[in-house]
């Protein structure tokens, strides 16, 4: 993150590749931490707390965010993945767990220690582009 992105109300600016897409509230308290990957074009990450989001939700707010589109405008989960399966499993796993799955043409990953990563699914295209 850069310090350019920080507003003066303490708020993050999130990117979906090098293109703004708005501001997160870092004060959420239900997020930890929310910022664009840097290994990969368009990648994106944010980290929750298992115990007061469930990952069903997380993924959405956290493709939203990546997309700059209401989560209500995103197809509904449940049409890609169980979403009760993947709340129960990252509720009753006490390792190391990652499930990925394609979600409103994104790459999802959600991992156990509450962080969501999005990445754009490019079909032919050079991602840089």
């Amino acid at each position: 993150m850069r310090s350019s992105d920080i507003d003066t109300a303490g708020i993050q600016k999130g990117y979906y590749g090098d293109s703004p897409i708005g501001s997160i509230h870092m004060t959420d308290a239900n997020r930890v931490a929310s910022e664009p990957g840097s290994e990969m074009a368009g990648a994106y990450r944010a980290t929750y707390d298992w115990t007061s989001m469930e990952p069903s939700t997380a993924v959405i707010e956290t493709v939203a965010d990546a997309t700059g589109r209401e989560p209500l405008a995103l197809a509904t989960l449940y049409d890609f993945i169980d979403s009760d399966a993947l709340d129960s499993l990252f509720r009753s796993s006490d390792g190391e767990v990652s499930v990925s799955f394609t979600y409103a043409e994104h790459e999802v990953t959600v991992h156990s220690d509450g962080e969501v990563a999005v990445l754009p699914v490019f079909s032919g295209q050079d991602p840089g582009q």
